[in-house]
């Protein structure tokens, strides 16, 4: 145990009440205090899941009694939504202590409130992230063997690959996206490093590194270079045509990944782009020379502060699990990685609201400065992305014949909305906009993807797997009227429809977001589980 994890334990453990104390044989158990209704459901849930036969549970005041006779740390080491495990003394969970590391070693208190940014989960300010906590308790109610697989084929910012290994299971993720796929490697692998290397290197690259002046058409081409110059200061460009140089001349591997990473993080900072706004609209805004380098150095720095800690605490694993990240769309997972057909044990993924964000739009100044996509490259992309808003006349002509075309695979439901909302938004009509009239074929299109991804994601599971889609709801307006789009309601069918058995669907309540996206979230969430 490190000098952090023994401080941890040490300052935060507790013995229980004498009334409680009395009771040599049991574990007892202190849930975290500030858990939501489905938060109190899952950490149930994921006890039930982790006792045996013969042992038994009971509740004493604000504590469970557990008798097992297994050691405390089975339990300390596997619960997700529980605060402190012990007989005699009551210490921090496992979970707990990599959540007191989100300010580094700097831990003054038992934190009262929910910490969702610990760790790898804090390396990007990506929207839309996953709980972590959801994720880990989610693999424990699965069963989720010790050697299992656990996929996310939309993985975001690849929370769910990241809580896999760092629990010990193998973790398959995909994404269309390049910065997804970059950003979920970046964070999966932050697990499997060893603290003291992976701090020492990094601190030796910031050390060594030189910020030379670089012509920025070595680093993107005319096309990309011409974008850029409407989006950022000129000061500001050669900034970040140094850090790439910087980076790509003096690292290599993971510590590159990782350093691109932090330079995506402050790209939107130095941009003219509004920082609040999920469309790239532009706000010109001063700019002082050498501002990207001090901004990015900052948070390489804050980053490497909040990690070792992070990695002080999480236990080690004799050999790292196996991570397969893969850039690629989910509606054909299956083929992205058949040979693990069969293998999967468990499948937890957070889809795209319908048609409620502009995915790949949202970080096209990332892709072209880190030169993972170039500009060209965005519409016949953006086409691709399940829950994409964006669509020319002519793909918006074909969504909707193939909508047409495949209605009968889809819930009634489902089509009676999207039938409804096409009788009021006539194309040839001159008094709607062109959002709403590509509307009905986005709606098409999102749920045709889904029912394929779906169909996909069950062909590799293995018997009796599990599947969890965590889903929000939006809605739209119609003369005036609000209408709401039961996304978890229609998903939920469509899963059955794909081959998925229904479990239930458990209700979520919105948790409070920090991140600059809180605006733009729907009215419901909803956790839909299934059994292939």
């Amino acid at each position: 145990m490190s000098a952090l994890a023994e401080s941890i334990k040490k300052r935060f453990s507790e013995y229980p009440s004498l009334l409680l104390a009395s009771d040599e044989a049991a574990i007892k158990l202190e849930l975290k205090p500030y858990l939501q209704p489905f938060e109190e459901i899952l950490a149930h849930r994921e006890l039930k899941a982790v006792m045996k036969k013969g042992e038994r549970c009971e509740q004493s005041g604000a504590y469970w009694l557990l008798y097992s006779d297994r050691p405390e740390d089975d339990f300390r080491g596997t619960l997700t939504y529980w605060q402190r495990v012990g007989r005699s003394v009551l210490s921090p969970t496992v979970q707990k202590a990599v959540e007191l590391t989100q300010n580094g070693a700097d831990i003054k208190t038992l934190h009262r409130s929910r910490r969702l940014r610990y760790g790898p989960h804090d390396i990007h300010e990506y929207r839309g992230k996953f709980f972590p906590q959801l994720v880990r308790s989610l693999i424990t109610i699965a069963e989720t063997p010790e050697n299992g697989v656990v996929l996310d084929p939309m993985a975001g910012s690849g929370t769910t690959p990241c809580e896999a290994i760092a629990f010990g299971r193998s973790a398959l993720a995909a994404d269309l996206n390049p910065l997804s796929v970059l950003i979920s490697t970046v964070k999966a692998s932050i697990p499997t490093q060893d603290v003291e290397r992976f701090e020492g290197s990094l601190l030796s690259w910031s050390k060594k590194a030189h910020f030379d002046s670089v012509e920025p058409s070595r680093i993107w081409g005319a096309h990309d270079l011409d974008y850029l110059q409407k989006w950022f200061d000129e000061a500001a460009i050669s900034d970040l045509a140094r850090l790439r140089a910087a980076i790509e001349e003096a690292a290599a591997g993971f510590e590159q990944s990782f350093l691109r990473v932090c330079l995506s993080n402050i790209v939107r900072s130095v941009s003219w782009q509004k920082e609040t706004d999920l469309r790239v609209r532009k706000e010109i805004r001063p700019y002082k020379a050498g501002a990207a380098i001090e901004r990015f150095t900052e948070n390489l720095q804050d980053q490497l502060e909040r990690i070792h800690a992070y990695l002080s605490v999480l236990p080690k694993r004799p050999e790292a699990p196996e991570l397969v990240i893969r850039e690629g769309n989910s509606v054909n997972v299956d083929s992205l990685f058949e040979e693990f057909r069969g293998r999967v044990d468990v499948v937890i993924t957070s889809p795209p609201y319908a048609t409620a964000l502009p995915y790949l739009d949202t970080d096209r100044l990332s892709l072209v400065v880190l030169g993972l996509l170039s500009r060209k490259g965005h519409r016949e992309r953006e086409a691709d992305m399940i829950g994409t808003r964006e669509v020319t006349e002519r793909e918006r002509l074909l969504q909707w014949q193939r909508f047409e075309a495949r209605k009968r695979e889809l819930p009634d439901a489902v089509v009676t909305l999207i039938d409804h909302i096409a009788s009021h938004y006539h194309a040839e009509s001159d008094d709607v906009g062109f959002r709403r009239r590509n509307l009905p074929a986005l709606l098409g299109k999102y749920f045709l993807d889904m029912l394929d991804a779906m169909r996909s994601a069950r062909a590799l599971m293995r018997r009796g797997g599990k599947g969890y889609y965590v889903v929000g709801n939006n809605s739209t307006e119609i003369r005036g009227e609000r209408v709401e789009i039961a996304t978890d309601e229609f998903l939920f069918a469509i899963g059955e429809a794909a081959g998925w058995k229904q479990l239930e669907a458990i209700d979520m309540e919105l948790l409070p977001s920090r991140d600059i996206f809180r605006d733009n979230r729907g009215s419901k969430e909803t956790i839909l589980c299934f059994k292939a």
